[in-house]
Parts: structure tokens; C-alpha cells; sequence
């Protein structure tokens, strides 16, 4: 079948990500109703949302893993996640992100894409990542990927 141009693959497994005016909802909720318990519900649930759906893309593990991680982020910001990212692979590895979605939430610090990003990193490098937050007013938030 050909759908816009492009012939549909059935093998093609991309996720859609929930869009982040959904996970607001979500957040704002659980901040009203744990407080500042839902601080680490967030995290471990982005962390656990992040390493289902990159088992279910089902990459081949032969791709250069950093080409593998940029993609994936790049494909987040079409769900609004955020408007714009650097990623420093190396000495330090640093995803710098502006705008993210999670500041519109009612929590102190970005744990749903903390966890997320921990995930993420910890299924395509194969190594235990944890993720740690720094942001500036101007909503640019930098999370650093500590190898565990």
C-alpha cells in the first residue's frame, strides 16, 4: 500500500509519543494528589516508557549508537517535548534541551524527562545510566547522563 508518497512498511516500528500537553495532565495530577512523592513515580515511570519503546523499534544493534540516540530525540520534539537540544557525547555526556514541555508542570525539577533520558541512554549504550538536572531561567534545562 502506498500512503503519501511513501510505501507503508509493517516491519516499521516508530512510536508515537505522548504529546506533552497529555503528560501535563498527568504530572499536575499526581503532584495534586502524591506531592512531592511523585517526584520519583515520574522518573522510574519515564525511564520504564523510554526502554519499551526503544525494545519495541527494534533497531538493529550494528548503528552507531549516538547516530541512534540523536534520532530518537530529534523524533521527540515533533510531540513537543522540547524546541531544541544539543547532545554532548565524550568526557561528559550532557543533553542540553530548551523549552521543555515539563516545565509547564507544577514540579520543581523535570523528572518524567530525567527518567526518560536515563532510560533511553541506558537501552541504546547498554550501559545503567542515571540523569541528573541543571535549567536556567530561560528554560534551558541540561541533564547529565552519570554512567552507574
Amino acid at each position: 500500500m502506498i500512503l503519501n508518497g511513501m510505501e507503508q512498511n509493517e516491519d516499521l516500528n516508530i512510536p508515537i509519543y505522548p504529546r506533552a500537553e497529555d503528560l501535563v495532565l498527568l504530572m499536575n495530577s499526581l503532584v495534586d494528589v502524591i506531592g512531592r512523592g511523585s517526584a520519583g513515580i515520574l522518573y522510574s515511570f519515564g525511564k520504564e516508557l523510554a526502554e519499551k519503546y526503544y525494545r519495541n523499534m527494534r533497531i538493529p544493534e550494528n548503528l552507531n549508537p549516538d547516530g541512534v540516540f540523536r534520532n530518537i530525540l530529534h523524533s521527540m520534539m515533533f510531540s513537543d517535548w522540547f524546541t531544541k537540544m544539543d547532545i554532548e557525547v565524550g568526557e561528559k555526556f550532557v543533553v542540553t534541551l530548551q523549552n521543555v514541555f515539563e516545565l509547564n508542570a507544577d514540579e520543581e525539577s523535570c523528572n518524567f524527562v530525567r527518567g526518560f533520558l536515563a532510560g533511553l541512554s541506558s537501552s541504546i549504550y547498554r550501559k545503567t545510566y542515571i540523569c541528573k538536572e541543571n535549567r536556567n531561567p530561560e528554560g534551558v534545562c541540561a541533564f547529565t547522563l552519570l554512567e552507574r
